[in-house]
Order: C-alpha cells, then sequence, then structure tokens
C-alpha cells in the first residue's frame, strides 16, 4: 500500500549547473517517499524571477507545475501501469497470435494456407514478415503450433521461419514433426529447434524455454462425440488428429489457448489446469454458454477471446451467440492488436 505525504513535508535539496549563476531544486524520489516500486518522479522547482527566457516564466507557472506534479502522483500512485505486467496480443487470423510481453515473444498457428474458402487466413504479406523476421516478428523465441491441419499449419513456411529464426523454438504434435521431418529438405538444420512431446490423450507435460514456461495439454480436436474409453482403433481419420492445448506462463499473464479442441469433450484435460488463467479462448467449435462457463468459472478466465470464426460468421448472427457476445472480446481485421494488463 503507497504511503501518502504532505507537500509541506518534502525537502528539496540544491542542485548546481555545470554554468555557475544557474542551479533548481530537487525533491527526493517520490518512489521512496511514497514507498512505491511503479513510481519514478520527482520535483523540480527553479527560483521564480530569476532567469531569463524560459527561466522567467517559472514564477508565473509554479502553481501549474506543482498542481501538475501532483495529479502525476496520485495517478501514478492509485493506477500506475507496470510494463512488465502487460501483454500485448496481436490477431494474425484465424487461431493465429502473437504474444508480446516485456521479456519474450510467442507465435501461434501462424502459417495456415489452407481452406480459406471457409475461414480467414494470414495474408502473403504478414507470413512473410513473420519468416522474414520484420517487426513486430523480430526476436521471436517460441512457435507453437496446435494440430496438422492446414488452416492451423504448413510445413515449408514452418521450415522456412525456423532457418530464418534460428534462435527460436518451435513445440508441436508428433504428426506435425513428421510431416516435417518426411517433406522439409533442410530438416536436419532446423530439428534442434523442434519439441515434439509424446503426449497420451489429456496428458500434461511442463516445457521451460527462456523465461517462458509452457504447459503442453494433449487435447480431443473437435467433433461430435467424447473419445474417452474409445480404443484407438476406433477412431475416424479425424479423430485421430493430435491437437495440442498450451498454458503460456508470461511475466504476469497466464494465456490459455486450445487450439481446435472442443472443451466440452476434454473435462479430464481441464482438470490438469490448476491455476487461473488471464487470457482464454472460445471458438468455432464451441461458442455456447456451457463452454464459456468452462472458461469462466473452471478456468476463472478474466478475458475471453472469440478465434476460428467461419465465413462469412453467421454463427455471430445466432441467438445462443448473441446471448455470450457482451462476454467475449473481438479481433475483427488482421494485425490488430490488444494490450492486457
Amino acid at each position: 500500500m503507497p504511503q501518502i505525504f504532505r507537500q509541506e513535508e518534502i525537502e528539496y535539496n540544491d542542485l548546481q549547473s555545470d554554468l555557475k549563476p544557474y542551479k533548481w531544486y530537487s525533491s527526493p524520489r517520490l518512489s521512496d517517499l511514497g514507498k512505491s516500486k511503479d513510481l519514478f518522479l520527482n520535483m523540480r522547482e527553479l527560483d521564480p524571477d530569476k532567469y531569463s527566457y524560459p527561466y522567467h516564466l517559472a514564477n508565473k507557472n509554479r502553481r501549474k507545475f506543482n498542481k501538475l506534479y501532483w495529479i502525476m502522483l496520485v495517478i501514478t500512485l492509485c493506477g500506475f501501469t507496470n510494463p512488465a505486467k502487460e501483454l500485448k496480443v496481436t490477431y494474425l487470423a484465424n487461431c493465429g497470435y502473437l504474444y508480446e510481453s516485456s521479456k519474450s515473444k510467442v507465435l501461434i498457428d501462424p502459417f495456415g494456407t489452407e481452406y480459406g474458402g471457409f475461414f480467414y487466413l494470414p495474408s502473403n504479406e504478414t507470413m512473410l514478415n513473420i519468416i522474414k523476421g520484420n517487426v513486430p516478428f523480430d526476436k521471436i523465441d517460441l512457435l507453437l503450433i496446435t494440430h496438422i491441419h492446414g488452416d492451423h499449419f504448413n510445413a515449408k513456411l514452418t521450415e522456412s521461419f525456423l532457418l530464418n529464426n534460428i534462435k527460436a523454438k518451435m513445440i508441436c504434435p508428433a504428426q506435425v514433426y513428421k510431416q516435417m521431418k518426411d517433406s522439409c529438405k533442410s530438416f536436419d538444420m532446423i530439428k534442434s529447434q523442434i519439441i515434439s512431446p509424446t503426449l497420451s490423450l489429456s496428458e500434461m507435460r511442463k516445457i521451460k524455454i527462456n523465461d517462458i514456461s509452457v504447459s503442453v495439454i494433449r487435447m480431443q480436436h473437435g467433433s461430435v462425440r467424447s473419445l474417452e474409453g474409445v480404443s484407438y482403433s476406433d477412431y475416424t481419420d479425424y479423430e485421430k488428429t493430435e491437437n495440442f492445448g498450451y498454458l503460456i506462463h508470461f511475466d504476469k499473464k497466464i494465456v490459455f489457448h486450445q487450439g481446435d479442441a472442443c472443451l466440452k469433450l476434454n473435462e479430464k484435460a481441464l482438470k490438469a489446469i490448476d491455476c487461473p488463467v488471464d487470457i482464454a479462448y472460445l471458438s468455432y467449435f464451441d461458442w455456447d454458454s456451457t463452454s464459456l462457463n468452462i472458461l469462466k468459472k473452471n478456468l476463472k478466465a478474466q478475458t475471453v477471446i472469440f478465434m476460428h470464426a467461419t465465413k462469412p460468421a453467421k454463427e455471430l448472427e445466432s441467438e445462443q451467440f448473441k446471448e455470450i457476445t457482451p462476454q467475449l472480446t473481438f479481433f475483427r481485421k488482421e494485425l490488430e492488436s490488444k494490450v492486457f494488463n
């Protein structure tokens, strides 16, 4: 709790300029007086009526300056934004996002190239900027791929990205790893950058990469039935899709991204998440109040973003969707960014 202090209690110290006739007065650092780690201000004054322009304005504006300082002080003590707690989220397309914290950058599903007639895909320009590492896609620490489907992943583009961004690491399911191994000519040059844990359905594994902690959860891809208790030999080809959900721990924010998993069919996997999340997603596969409640009540999600909208997004016009719309956050266009404090 910041300590409140009064202006008349502040003692000013003389500070001498290199130019001998000039000096000013400075307060101690206000973070020390207010016991606030996020306050980086001190107050300074000039002798009124002593100096020529612009200093002769000091007497006239002294009260205005004092008032301004105190307004800044109140704002700072009561609601200063600490950059270390911010997370910038930039929408690419479909389920693709860029996350930027004060220490790291993470990409998820940035290279969708198929099914553009049904879902929104990133532009060629955006994907080229990602591959080349152009701002804001410079210094990417981690690339996450949720599953092998073409609206989320492209092996050749991913190969180019890893070749051009040699410090970046990548986490992906085994099916994605295999496709890259089988189709990428330079796979031997990038394989050390790829992490592909083998997980059974609903299993979680924690992975630490630099300052980023990621919990990888094997989740059932969207389907019409639960696969709990169903023999793998009885899965359809579509149900055999290996889908990873990611719980990403940034400095002060936790993001949960389930890829194409249907929340209602992944109760066991979601129980493995034992911490509240700051940002979660509701997708095309289960955009209803039941799934929203799973995120809000079970995961304690503060912000729920809608992703994986269809073309022309007719689901948004349904009465069922309109009921939950006020509780959702939307990104309307490619490269739109929002900062979450």
